[in-house]
């Protein structure tokens, strides 16, 4: 029995970038000193995106507020967010170099699970384009699938907020998901649920990711 794990997700908006095949655009991630962790363990640091083929800054300007930081740290896994501001004003993960790709975020919920669910500008103005502006981001520590309800899914494991092994919450427990009529509709369905509008690529694997979880959901179609 295969199990369905590693999933690509990527949101689609007027075309899909497909620069590479390690993540999809829109997926975030934490830098500190120029690092950055692929388990995904840090709550805080600066925010990098990967937009239009490249991981890049998010600047901190006149729209960003609690709203698109809560949504920042939904998207990273985390309930909200403790704090933000920018490399200038939080300086204890240093500045990163990378260029500013998107400004002017907007989100007009704070119960958004994506950044890319959100408003953005990929033009962004002369006063983000120092490394000063760069979106600082504190996360509470708390992840958002702690309190899980039936039928929540999640992502484990991948390097980055948008890719992992597919598991649910049935039963009091999070178990895993079989593959065997899985395809591109099951995949867009659950990205969608993820708050993305579309995948990447969805990939099988010939063994169990933790063999003391339950597989939940198979034949799906």
């Amino acid at each position: 029995m295969y199990l369905l794990p590693i999933f690509h997700l990527a949101l689609v908006l007027s075309s899909f970038f497909k620069a590479n095949a390690e993540t999809g655009n829109g997926a975030l991630r934490l830098i500190r000193d120029n690092q950055y962790s692929d388990t995904q363990a840090w709550s805080s640091g600066i925010v990098q995106i990967y937009y239009g083929g490249s991981w890049g800054n998010i600047c901190d300007d006149f729209y960003f507020s609690s709203d698109e930081a809560d949504v920042t740290c939904h998207q990273l896994g985390y309930t909200g967010s403790s704090s933000f501001g920018t490399t200038s004003s939080i300086t204890q993960y240093g500045t990163d170099g990378n260029a500013t790709l998107i400004e002017d975020v907007s989100c007009s919920l704070g119960t958004y699970l994506t950044l890319l669910q959100c408003s953005v500008n990929a033009q962004y103005s002369s006063t983000c384009s120092n490394d000063n502006s760069d979106l600082v981001i504190n996360c509470y520590t708390t992840r958002i699938w702690n309190s899980p309800y039936p039928g929540q899914i999640r992502l484990t494991g991948g390097k980055y907020s948008n890719q992992g092994l597919l598991e649910i919450y049935c039963n009091g427990q999070w178990g895993t998901v079989c593959d065997d009529l899985f395809g591109a509709t099951d995949a867009r369905v659950t990205c969608r649920q993820l708050g993305y509008n579309n995948y990447y690529t969805y990939d099988t694997l010939p063994q169990r990711g933790n063999e003391s979880q339950s597989i939940w959901l198979s034949n799906i179609y």
